[in-house]
Parts: C-alpha cells; sequence; structure tokens
C-alpha cells in the first residue's frame, strides 16, 4: 500500500499546473490502477515453508510415554486433540510425551522457558483422558484394529491392516481418542462413547468422504504400526496414507504444491520419495520425530542465529593448490538431525569434526520453522572450517518437481523463492540437491531457475540417486545479474561398496587412493583438482575397511580417508571449493566480486 499512496501523492502533484490550470485525471485512472494491481500481486510469502501454524498453550501436561504401542496411540490422539483445542482457541494446555532422548529434552526445557509455562502438570494415561474429557477436548473414542507386528514396518506388505490411519484421520475430525479394540473395554469405563468404527472403512472411502473437511497444507505417511506424529496429524487434520498405491497419487495431487509431506513410505525409496516429488512437494523424513506440536508451538518468539561461512577474501587461490571437500549425506533427514545428530560422537558430536574441514548437508530451513532451538544448536557448533549446505529444501529431486503439475516453471520460481528467503535469514551460502538425472533437460531448467531466485549463494553442489558420484562435472548457470553460479557434481563417494560401475566409489582407503592419483596426474600437466567427495552416512566399514576406527560408520571413515591423502591436498568447506572453482574458471568476474565486498 505505501507504493500506492507514492503513486497517488505524485499523481496529485499533477492535478495543477503552477497556473492552477486544472488537468484531465482520468488518464491517470488506468494507470493507477495497473499500478494497484502490480503492487497487489507483489511476491508473498509467510515465512513457513508450507508448514501450519500451532499456537503456543499456557500451561504443559507431561504424560510417560506408556509400554505398549495401542497405550501409545491413545496418548498421541490426547496429545494431538489438546493441541488442536489451543489453535482453536477453546484450551489452553499442551501434551507432553516424557522421552528419554537427551535432545529432545533440551528442546523441552527451551521450549518451557520460552514460553514462560511455568511447573508442568504430570498425569497417567487414562487420568489424561478423563482430564480431557471434563474439559470437552475429548468427545469420544474411534475404535480401530492394531495391524499386527512387523519385522520391519517400512516393508511392503500385501495383507496389512490400515484401519488405524483411518481412526488417525477421523480423529481429528471427531476429536476422538485413537481405541485399539483390546481397549475398547477400558475405554467405556471412563465413559467414552464410540464416534467412529474405522475398521469398516478403508483409506480411499475415508480420503472421499473427508477431503473437503481436511486441511491439504500437508499430509502423513505412516505405517500403521507406528504411533509417531499422529498427534501432528490430529492436531492439524491432515490425510494419511501409507503403503497403499491406490490412494497415494490422489492425496498428493489434492495437497497444495509446495508443501511438506511428514513421515516416510514403505518398500523402495525412490518410488516414494519420487510420487512427492512428482507432485511439487519435498519429503522430510520426520517419521520417528516425537511432540511436533509443542515443539513447533514456539514460532517466532525464538531469535534464529546465522552462521557465516569463510569470507572468500581470505581464501588464498593458487593455480598450484589442488583443494578437496569431504560432505556428510542424508542432512535433510529431519528425524536425525532432531535426534541424537548434535551430540553423537558418530556425526556432529565427534571431537574432530573442527579439524576435518568435513562439511554437512542439513534441513536448515524445516528446522528453523519446526524446530528452531535445533537449529541454533547447529549454529552454535558452526565454525569457518565447515558449511552448512541447505540439502535441497527438504528431500526433493529437482529434474522431477512438479512434473505432474500444468505449471511445474513457475512452481520451481516460487520454490525457490522461498528458499532464498530462508537462506537469507540464517545466512546460508550454499544449496544442495539430489536428482535422478544431473544432466538431464529437466535439472538443467531446474538449476537456471535456482541461480535466477537464489541469489545469497556462492554454488550449488549435487549428487545423483545411482550412482551418487559423476565425474565432478561443473555445470554454469547465470544469474539475473549475469554472474555464472556453478553447479558441482561430487567426484567422488565414500560409500561401502566398490564395483565397476562405480569406480569412484568406495572405502577411506579406496577414495584416498584415486583422489591422490587423480592430484598426481594433474600435477604432472602444471594443473590442480578442485573436487568433493559425498559421504555416505550409513556406511559402516567393519569388515570391509582396516584404517577406520570403531564405529566405523560417520566422521571415522572421513578421519581415516582424510589421514591418506597427499600432504598437498588441501582439506577445505564446501563454500571455500566453491570459490575456488569460480576463481579458476571466471577470475575476472570473480575478482571484481572480490573488490566489491566489504
Amino acid at each position: 500500500m505505501f507504493l500506492v499512496c507514492e503513486f497517488l501523492s505524485i499523481t496529485c502533484k499533477y492535478i495543477t499546473t503552477k497556473r492552477m490550470k486544472l488537468i484531465n485525471v482520468s488518464k491517470f485512472i488506468p494507470l493507477f490502477f495497473l499500478f494497484a494491481i502490480q503492487n497487489l500481486l507483489a511476491w508473498q510469502y509467510d515465512g513457513r515453508h508450507g508448514w501450519p501454524v500451532q499456537s503456543p498453550p499456557k500451561y504443559i501436561i507431561e504424560c510417560i510415554s506408556p509400554e505398549f504401542l495401542n497405550q501409545r496411540m491413545v496418548l498421541e490422539s490426547l496429545s494431538g486433540l489438546a493441541a488442536q483445542a489451543v489453535n482453536e482457541g477453546k484450551f489452553n494446555e499442551m501434551v507432553w510425551i516424557k522421552t528419554n532422548n537427551a535432545c529432545y529434552n533440551n528442546i523441552y526445557i527451551q521450549t518451557q522457558n520460552v514460553l514462560g509455562v511455568g511447573q508442568p502438570k504430570e498425569m497417567g494415561l487414562w487420568e489424561l483422558v478423563d482430564y480431557l474429557k471434563t474439559k470437552k477436548v475429548v468427545k469420544g473414542y474411534v475404535l480401530y484394529k492394531m495391524d499386527k507386528k512387523r519385522p520391519d514396518a517400512y516393508t511392503s506388505y500385501p495383507d496389512v491392516n490400515y484401519s488405524s490411519n483411518v481412526a488417525t484421520v477421523y480423529s481429528g475430525l471427531l476429536k476422538g481418542v485413537l481405541i485399539d479394540e483390546s481397549l475398547e473395554k477400558e475405554a467405556k469405563q471412563h465413559g467414552l462413547v464410540l464416534l467412529k468404527d474405522a475398521r469398516k472403512e478403508n483409506l480411499c472411502q475415508c480420503f472421499e468422504k473427508n477431503k473437503d473437511k481436511l486441511n491439504n497444507c500437508s499430509a502423513l505417511s505412516i505405517p500403521p504400526i507406528v504411533p509417531n506424529l499422529r498427534d501432528y496429524a490430529i492436531c492439524h487434520k491432515l490425510m494419511l496414507y501409507a503403503d497403499n498405491k491406490e490412494i497415494i497419487d490422489d492425496v498428493l495431487s489434492w495437497v497444495r504444491p509446495l508443501s511438506p509431506i511428514l513421515g516416510w513410505g514403505c518398500g523402495d525409496e525412490f518410488e516414494f520419495t519420487s510420487k512427492i516429488s512428482r507432485w511439487g512437494h519435498f519429503n522430510t523424513a520426520t517419521n520417528w520425530c516425537e511432540n511436533l506440536p509443542l515443539i513447533s508451538s514456539v514460532g517466532k518468539k525464538v531469535k534464529l542465529k546465522k552462521v557465516f561461512d569463510v569470507s572468500p577474501k581470505s581464501i588464498n587461490y593458487s593455480d598450484s593448490i589442488s583443494c578437496h571437500s569431504y560432505v556428510m549425506s542424508d542432512g535433510d533427514n529431519m528425524q536425525w538431525t532432531m535426534g541424537s545428530f548434535i551430540d553423537s560422537k558418530v556425526f556432529m558430536g565427534h571431537p574432530d569434526v573442527p579439524e576435518l574441514g568435513l562439511s554437512w548437508t542439513l534441513c536448515p530451513i524445516n528446522l528453523s520453522i519446526i524446530s528452531p532451538f535445533t537449529w541454533n544448536a547447529l549454529a552454535d557448533k558452526h565454525n569457518q572450517t565447515f558449511s552448512y549446505i541447505e540439502y535441497g529444501g527438504g528431500y526433493q529431486y529437482p529434474d522431477l518437481f512438479a512434473i505432474n503439475r500444468p505449471n511445474r516453471k513457475d512452481l520451481l520460481r516460487e520454490f525457490a523463492r522461498r528458499i532464498n528467503y530462508h537462506l537469507k535469514e540464517l545466512n546460508i551460502s550454499v544449496f544442495g540437491f539430489i536428482c535422478i538425472d544431473v544432466s538431464s533437460s529437466a535439472a538443467q531448467e531446474a538449476f537456471q531457475i535456482y541461480a535466477e531466485e537464489i541469489d545469497c549463494i556462492s554454488g550449488m553442489l549435487a549428487v545423483q540417486y545411482f550412482p551418487y558420484e559423476l565425474n565432478g562435472e561443473v555445470y554454469w548457470k547465470k544469474n539475473n545479474i549475469g554472474i555464472e553460479i556453478p553447479i558441482i557434481t561430487a567426484r567422488y563417494s565414500l560409500w561401502n561398496e566398490v564395483n565397476k560401475y562405480r569406480p569412484r566409489a568406495g572405502t577411506p582407503e579406496y577414495v584416498a587412493a584415486i583422489i591422490n592419483r587423480d592430484v598426481i596426474e594433474a600435477q604432472a600437466k602444471n594443473e590442480n583438482i578442485l573436487a568433493w567427495t559425498i559421504v555416505h552416512a550409513w556406511s559402516d566399514y567393519s569388515k570391509t575397511s582396516t584404517s577406520t576406527l570403531t564405529p566405523s560408520y560417520g566422521v571415522n571413515p572421513v578421519k581415516a580417508s582424510k589421514s591418506m591423502m597427499l600432504n598437498c591436498v588441501h582439506s577445505v568447506s564446501a563454500s571455500e571449493l566453491i570459490w575456488q572453482i569460480r576463481m579458476k574458471f571466471h577470475k575476472e568476474k570473480t575478482m571484481q566480486i572480490l573488490k566489491d565486498l566489504n
């Protein structure tokens, strides 16, 4: 509106001349309305990256997590219904499900402090049921039958009973407690009435009946025997799906584009993650997250910390120096980063992290919105020897993103603008992602849009679903002011696999050897090597590497590999590697950029 008012002011000045001669104002009217419409259509963004808003409580009720799964389902629904009532302004208390996870308990302490909630109440499970019933938060129960115990909940099975997922949808809509048929007698003893028998309805029927009542800002993909995140789904009235293929596309097409998809899928990872990307969403890998309603309620009450990469002016640029970066994979996994990741001696808590120059793919955007205390803890750990890389804005494939939508380019551009907003907020200068085919025209189209819209980054890092590592190719895309931005593919991969289809992937010993080989060959030509290695976070080298200390995954393989590299190879952060590559291939423009820096 400020710009509209300015236009009116300017127009009024020209209504009269120095001789006070009236000018026909009508000719300004079309111009005014055009100006006003353009102003109203200017880019607007709520800063939520698609995540729904949770109102904060005034008080907290603590409840011990039950031993049995059917009771944990009850507690998840109670937590979700309390949070929903807070959002509706009908209640002022939320539930914290007690946990032994130290990282979550640190988040909880900080959450209590910033919300100023005072001493929490403590209640047992059925005591909490009675209490929320008297407060009219709970109106009854939704009945379901628990699926049988599986060797692996995330494997595809042909005989899955999805009634707990159907019940979770109705729990949020009807304000009913999740009650397995084994607990129905006890539920009735506490005065609960049956609101819905979810055993009589499948997920497809449930979705068709209720999609107009549900919130299409997200969806939850979760196996029916996993209790986690049901509180969040109930609170925000989300649709659930899992491995039932007949409903997935219907749900994902219904969810509004650029939304977070919660949980994790069953069966083949590419199959379920690619569906999410095709509909223009991103996976969050949150299926083991806990207490998200309360954690996310702090909202903007927490001041977000910034990180600061190495200054490009302080870098030693020399044609004779070979530089190498290690980058840890899988940081788009929210449950990992919110769990024990920060303190784990295997990963971020490893004492040698500052000296190794090991950079990290992470999910700073999603963390800063849902668990800002987690992001701030990561920011406190950061120093200029390594970089934090925003990994995709969530788990998504740029070359598949929104290809099922008619307006893919528009959605890519909007998604990139949102990423830019958050990277500026957190001061992150490196953007990374995983593609199906880095060289494809669809991937290149996405890279160009990223370069144009994400104007705060120095460069991008890319891996491929298979193989992770390519040949270190660098693609260049011009940003909006004509500066070439590099998209640098991984040249090597620390991965516990060696085969003829992956000549640059293998154990710490093998990767160090081929890095050294490439450097020696380059030196013979008076050249240098500027490259990076993607480190597969879950590869365990206990049986394949004699040089790797126990535990033989995470940071220790990087430490082993680095110790075997030639002394002439400089280990640098991802940010420094990008600037070295920019100087090597676009020296004149890069020198001018450095000159213009404050």
